[in-house]
């Protein structure tokens, strides 16, 4: 009995990991925005009030 032929091996293609590696770079740009967003949404001072000039005469 002829032993089996062998198969090559197959080269990777490489993508997978590029790909899984640009979506979790783009999760933490994202993330990073947010969070730089919500900082930036918390240091800042509330509008002043401001009394208009009317008069409430009936």
């Amino acid at each position: 009995m002829p032993p089996a032929p062998a198969t090559p091996p197959q080269k990777p293609t490489g993508s997978g990991p590029v790909i899984g590696i640009i979506v979790i770079v783009i999760m933490l740009i994202f993330g990073a925005l947010y969070f730089w967003g919500a900082q930036l949404n918390k240091t800042s001072e509330p509008l002043p009030l401001i009394p208009d000039n009317a008069t409430s005469t009936q």
